[in-house]
């Protein structure tokens, strides 16, 4: 699989584009860690699902890395995200004492600069609903794992159903300002070429966050 390649389908035209998400979380870094309060136990199990594994893995969409010091001795890793302000203050989480992060890169997932099969898996967290074509960068979290390598997705998807489904509805004419949509559909990221679905996970809080375990099988 090459960077060449066509992405996969794409599913719901995203309004929020790279210029959104920057302007927004360098409003966001300053109160991040407040705002994702409500992520962390999801960030735990993540972790925890990663740790299980081992190996190197690509953190896609680090933010302020707040789940880099989640990870054991057994992973190493690279962190990458387009924003600018929230890589400083990752970057000052590394230099405090996290001696399995590689690196942390400024870069958009739409396009990574890694070889193909880099990496033995790749974890994102609260980041496919901030890209502009979500199935793009599935493609590319595909190409840059080996075969038999893991792609975990951990997110907030377009409710169907129940209260979240109105907080959807709710927020989403604000997408731009928030940096992020809040109504992206699950479709858009479980059909890649190349990744096979292997486990569906509902986390806390209630649902919120969806775990997505793919593997690399071709």
């Amino acid at each position: 699989m090459s960077r060449t390649d066509p992405p996969a389908a794409s599913a719901k035209t995203r309004s929020v584009e790279g210029k959104d998400v920057k302007s927004a979380y360098a409003r966001w870094a300053p109160v991040y860690e407040v705002i994702a309060t409500p992520t962390v136990p999801a960030r735990k199990i993540a972790a925890q699902r990663v740790n299980a594994i081992g190996g190197r893995f690509l953190e896609a969409g680090v933010g302020s890395g707040s789940a880099l010091s989640l990870y054991g001795p057994n992973v190493s890793l690279v962190g990458v995200d387009l924003s600018h302000d929230m890589l400083k203050i990752a970057r000052e989480r590394v230099e405090k004492g996290l001696p399995n992060v590689e690196a942390i890169v400024e870069m958009d997932l739409m396009s990574l600069a890694f070889a193909d099969a880099s990496f033995d898996g790749v974890v994102c967290m609260f980041t496919i609903t901030a890209v502009p074509d979500a199935a793009r960068v599935m493609s590319e979290f595909a190409r840059v794992v080996r075969p038999g390598g893991i792609v975990m997705i951990a997110s907030h998807f377009e409710a169907k159903s129940g209260p979240w489904q109105v907080t959807d509805r709710l927020l989403n004419p604000f997408s731009k300002r928030l940096g992020w949509n809040p109504s992206m559909p699950i479709d858009g990221v479980l059909h890649t070429p190349g990744l096979t679905l292997e486990k569906r996970e509902e986390l806390p809080p209630a649902g919120l966050i969806t775990l997505l375990v793919f593997r690399r099988t071709a």
